[in-house]
C-alpha cells in the first residue's frame, strides 16, 4: 500500500532537481513546472534527481534542440539520460501519462500511404514493420518517445497525444525512427 501511495505522490507532485556538477554536486536548482530558460538558475547541468513525474529536457531555451525524456530516479551524470553534453536550457513536465499506448504512423507526410499501428514499446521499428522512416503520426493514446536508432538509442523525440503531419512537427530533422518507447506510470 505504501508503494502505491508513493507512486501516486510521484506522479502528482512533479519535481526535478538539477545540479551543475556530476554526482549531485555544485549549485542546484529545484524545478516544479515549465521553465523556458534555465540559464538564469544554473549555467550547466551534469546531474539530476527526478523526485516526481516525467519530464522532457531540452538542450536549448524555449523547448528547442535535443530532447531527453526522464522519469523518477537519479541521473548522476548527463550520460544517464543519454545526453550529448551538459547543456540543458529548458524543461517541462510530461502530462497525461497513461497505462496504454496507441499510435498510427504513416510512410508519407500528411497521413498518407501505408499505415501501421503500435500499442507497445518497439525496440526495432525496422525489424517489426520493415520500414525505417516515419513521415507522419497520430498518437491516440500515449505519450511515447521516438528514438533515432534501434534499442532506444540516439536522439529522442517526445510525442504526446495529437497529430503530427510531418516529422519536423515532433522536432526531427529526418524521418528516421529506429525504436519507440511507451511512457507509463511504472517506467
Amino acid at each position: 500500500m505504501v508503494f502505491v501511495i508513493q507512486i501516486a505522490w510521484n506522479l502528482m507532485n512533479k519535481q526535478i532537481l538539477f545540479y551543475e556538477d556530476r554526482n549531485f554536486q555544485g549549485r542546484s536548482y529545484e524545478c516544479k513546472g515549465e521553465i523556458s530558460d534555465l540559464h538564469s538558475f544554473i549555467t550547466r547541468c551534469n546531474s539530476a534527481r527526478v523526485k516526481g513525474g516525467f519530464w522532457v529536457l531540452y538542450e536549448r531555451p524555449n523547448y528547442m534542440g535535443y530532447q531527453y525524456v526522464v522519469g523518477p530516479g537519479e541521473y548522476p551524470d548527463y550520460h544517464h539520460w543519454i545526453g550529448f553534453n551538459d547543456s540543458l536550457r529548458s524543461c517541462r513536465p510530461i502530462r497525461h501519462v497513461t497505462e496504454h499506448l496507441k499510435l498510427k504512423f504513416f510512410e508519407r507526410p500528411n497521413f498518407d500511404g501505408q499505415a501501421w499501428e503500435v500499442t507497445e514499446s518497439t525496440p526495432s521499428v525496422q525489424e517489426r514493420f520493415l520500414c525505417r522512416e516515419i513521415h507522419s503520426c497520430k498518437v491516440h493514446e500515449g505519450p511515447c518517445v521516438f528514438f533515432e536508432h534501434p534499442n532506444y538509442r540516439g536522439r529522442q523525440y517526445l510525442l504526446e497525444k495529437g497529430e503530427y503531419g510531418r516529422h519536423t512537427e515532433w522536432g526531427a530533422m529526418h524521418p528516421t525512427v529506429g525504436s519507440i518507447r511507451q511512457i507509463t506510470k511504472d517506467c
